[in-house]
């Protein structure tokens, strides 16, 4: 494994996330994505995704930095109602009122930032 698959099976492990998970949220098949983790293959092609899915920079996943955000950078990006939404302690969802940890918060900008690209994507195909 090189390092890029190893940054990639690290930070799908710290998402605790499968594999073929991963696969389908980026657009690969399962096969494909494993390539990656093995060094087999660069995912060159679904980098934007994957820095997007993991929130992280490109550089980090190819190994050209050792910090896996950076955070001046990411925080520039952040809309200020998600700011502060991601702020509130609890939320109603489905009508279930729910505690969010600093975990869940992060999860959930992340989740929402990737649906956000591949909407921004999706639109600018259609010009």
């Amino acid at each position: 494994m090189n390092i890029i698959g190893e940054r990639l099976r690290q930070l799908r492990e710290n998402k605790q996330l499968s594999q073929g998970e991963v696969a389908k949220l980026i657009g690969v098949s399962r096969p494909a994505y494993v390539l990656y983790e093995t060094g087999r293959s660069k995912p060159l092609r679904k980098i934007k995704e994957l820095c997007a899915l993991f929130n992280v920079s490109a550089d980090y996943i190819l190994g050209n930095d050792v910090e896996p955000i950076n955070k001046k950078e990411m925080d520039k990006k952040k809309p200020a109602d998600l700011e502060k939404f991601l702020n509130q302690s609890e939320i109603m969802f489905d009508g279930e009122v729910m505690k969010l940890s600093e975990e869940d918060r992060q999860e959930i900008k992340n989740a929402l930032e990737f649906i956000f690209y591949k909407a921004k994507k999706k639109n600018k195909r259609k010009k």
